[in-house]
């Protein structure tokens, strides 16, 4: 008790060293010198009572008392005014000293004052700084020079007293104050550096509780003996299942059971990289226990992961792997092997036979599935597709194998005998095995197919190799010729359309494609309108048949930049004629994947913006077959161009996709009736009644009807007499190039009544 009120008193206790304060140091230094000084003094008074009893003198108890309460005030107020007690008592000191050194003749009162005085400069160093300490050195040469000069005087012929003085003055004065300073800097330095080191510790002992803290999953710190460090707060949480419960210094075995594997050791589960576990507390819920080892330390950090609800995932997944395989390798409809399983099966079929095994394989098409699908509705479509698979299932043998591709096409291969490798077998046979009708919901339905057919003969060649062959056939069927075998004709001949897509390309690029015009004339046989067409001319003087370069150019998606580059050199040579007066308008053709192009529908706008005439010369064929003409944006852009006063033909007019609702959604002025039914006239009956009621037709919306294909003179005779308003084919005149209608300043489009 006593000893704890001592180190109270004296600042000295543990909590007061822990700060590191320096005004702590200095009060308690302050009161141990205050309460030595007082103790001194004290024993001082005990002496001089002593001997003022004796002799009745009592003159220097009374000084003696009095600066024992000086002291005892020091002492008093030493913590509340610490720089000023401080100061108070260096005076006191000092002036003890000096009282001492001048007033008494004695020796040892001389020898107490100059340790007194010699003091200061170690008492100013532990409660000020080392200047001050310094000025206090410099202060105690007087003294010393007194005591030291009064020494010499009384013994001038020894040195002894001086060396003496001199040795004290160095000594104390200077000497211990200097050192005590040496150690004080070296304890203040490597306080501070210790200061710093706790500084970055402390800061890193944060970010590691931070870190630990915020991993994102429950962790624990142990030791290789499975003893719990340290655990997060998810940890504690999953742990003791959310209760106040301490994990510190407990055992991992406490908490966690591992489930029992043959890679996994029950008692030192901890030690593996990755064990599974459950709660003690609730065996239901399973643990995934991930170790990271801390190689420096020896311990491990395990990282906990709750597992239940993948382990009820991973059983569902089980549970369902059987389903699972079923959509990757089948058609969900059908239930039929889809493209890859297909190709897996028949390969296997293939290497299962021996090298000459002979077969076919076939791709089906339901060729007017988009009608069907559009007449009666999706889920109705479905309904077909499973019948028609059913009905293949059921008339196939079980060596063959069915697959569905994908959309409305179904894959074959059958084995064969060498009877069925003649085509007009194997078409019979596959014809009997397609039904003509299938029945849905009592309604009964027309079904029709094209078919794309490839053999098999030992070659080697994969079911991948063998669809690619029937896809290239499929290609090249027809509603004449459903039936399409590959052969290596085919495939030169698809080669040669790729090489030909590729020049194609290039000559568009370079416009090489040029105009070339064909008149159309009136009944009276006067040229009333041109139409312009393209020619492919090549190097060797020949051309490519429009046919094919037309189709290939749509198959690729050139068209619209084909189409950019003949409209702009028609509009120049349109441009010419009004200047020249020259009004005969000239039709150009498009097929409808010009119009669905952006860029030169935009084209076709700006045209008529700087070419406010234009709508008057240039005419718009549009081609009744193309697949496209149906599309709402198509029928949009037409009515748009229709507004700017461009005239709008139909082309090829019967001979595609619901004509009837073009005349509808088309706004369309001029109707043209296409070559086929022109003709077998005027023999065909049948012919002259259609392009008859065509013509009136025509008449009763206010349209112009032009008749293309016009051979003979009787041709011509009928139709005028059926009330055609223009005719155009060779027999009025072939196409020519354009350069010929415009050379010498237009000479020959002049010559033909053409300038109004």
């Amino acid at each position: 008790m006593f000893i704890d009120l001592l180190k109270k008193f004296f600042f000295i206790r543990q909590d007061h060293l822990s700060k590191q304060n320096e005004q702590a140091f200095q009060q308690s230094a302050l009161r141990i010198f205050i309460a030595l000084s007082l103790a001194i003094f004290i024993g001082i008074e005990i002496y001089h009572t002593t001997f003022a009893i004796q002799t009745g003198e009592f003159a220097n108890l009374a000084v003696n008392t009095a600066f024992i309460f000086v002291l005892c005030g020091l002492l008093y107020f030493s913590q509340q005014y610490t720089k000023l007690v401080a100061k108070t008592f260096l005076v006191f000191l000092a002036f003890t000293g000096m009282f001492l050194l001048l007033s008494s003749d004695s020796f040892y009162a001389q020898k107490y004052a100059l340790i007194a005085l010699y003091s200061i400069p170690l008492v100013t160093r532990l409660l000020f700084s080392f200047k001050a300490s310094m000025v206090a050195i410099i202060v105690n040469i007087l003294p010393f020079y007194l005591v030291a000069d009064s020494a010499y005087s009384a013994m001038p012929d020894s040195m002894s007293p001086f060396y003496f003085q001199l040795l004290t003055f160095f000594t104390l004065n200077m000497g211990l104050p200097i050192a005590v300073s040496r150690i004080i800097l070296t304890l203040e330095d490597n306080t501070s550096h210790i200061n710093l080191l706790y500084k970055k510790l402390y800061k890193n002992h944060a970010l590691y509780q931070e870190f630990f803290e915020h991993t994102g999953s429950p962790s624990i710190l142990c030791d290789h003996r499975g003893k719990v460090l340290k655990a997060n707060k998810l940890a504690q949480k999953l742990l003791t299942n959310g209760k106040s419960k301490k994990i510190e210094n407990t055992k991992i075995l406490d908490w966690l059971v591992p489930i029992k594997n043959k890679n996994t050791s029950e008692k030192y589960f901890w030690q593996v990289n990755t064990t599974e576990c459950t709660l003690k507390i609730d065996k239901n819920i399973e643990i995934e226990v991930h170790r990271a080892t801390l190689t420096n330390h020896g311990y491990y950090v395990l990282h906990l992961q709750v597992i239940t609800h993948l382990k009820a995932m991973q059983q569902e997944l089980q549970s369902t792997q059987l389903t699972n395989n079923r959509l990757t390798y089948f058609d969900p409809l059908t239930k039929l092997p889809n493209h890859q399983y297909f190709c897996r099966q028949t390969n296997q079929l293939i290497r299962s036979r021996n090298e000459h095994l002979t077969g076919a394989m076939f791709i089906i098409r339901i060729s007017q599935f988009k009608l069907l699908n559009k007449q009666y509705g999706k889920d109705n479509s479905n309904k077909i597709i499973l019948s028609f698979a059913k009905i293949l299932q059921k008339k196939l043998s079980q060596q063959a194998v069915i697959g569905r591709l994908r959309g409305v096409k179904f894959a074959c291969f059958i084995p064969l005998n060498q009877t069925y490798l003649i085509q007009k077998n194997l078409s019979t046979l596959i014809q009997s095995l397609l039904p003509n009708h299938i029945t849905i919901n009592g309604n009964t339905l027309n079904m029709n197919y094209q078919v794309g057919i490839a053999y098999h003969q030992g070659e080697g060649n994969s079911a991948e190799e063998m669809i690619e062959q029937c896809e290239m056939a499929l290609e090249y069927s027809t509603s004449a010729d459903r039936f399409s075998y590959f052969n290596n004709k085919l495939e030169t001949q698809l080669v040669e359309e790729h090489r030909l897509g590729l020049k194609l390309s290039a000559a568009i690029k370079r416009k090489e494609i040029t105009l070339w015009l064909q008149p159309q004339v009136s009944p009276n046989g006067d040229i009333c309108s041109f139409e312009a067409l393209a020619r492919w001319p090549q190097k060797d003087g020949s051309f490519v048949s429009p046919f094919v370069f037309i189709r290939i150019a749509e198959e690729l998606g050139l068209l619209p930049q084909l189409a950019e580059n003949l409209i702009t050199e028609l509009v120049a040579v349109l441009e010419s004629w009004h200047k020249d007066h020259i009004n005969t308008p000239i039709a150009f053709n498009l097929a409808g994947q010009e119009l669905m192009n952006d860029m030169f529908f935009a084209l076709l706008m700006s045209l008529i913006t700087e070419h406010p005439w234009l709508h008057k010369m240039l005419e718009l064929e549009i081609t009744e077959t193309s697949a496209v003409m149906t599309h709402p944006l198509i029928h949009k852009r037409l009515r748009a161009l229709s507004q700017y006063g461009f005239s709008i033909a139909i082309d090829d007019f019967g001979t595609g996709q619901a004509s009837l609702g073009q005349l509808i959604d088309i706004p369309a002025n001029i109707l043209k009736i296409d070559r086929r039914f022109v003709s077998p006239l005027p023999e065909d009956q049948r012919h002259t009644d259609i392009v008859k009621s065509t013509i009136q037709l025509a008449n009763s919306l206010n349209m112009k009807v032009i008749a293309e294909g016009i051979e003979t003179r009787e041709q011509a005779d009928m139709l005028i007499s059926l009330g055609c308003h223009t005719l155009q084919g060779y027999y009025f005149g072939k196409p020519s190039p354009i350069v010929e209608w415009t050379e010498e300043d237009n000479k020959k489009a002049k010559a033909h009544r053409m300038v109004y």
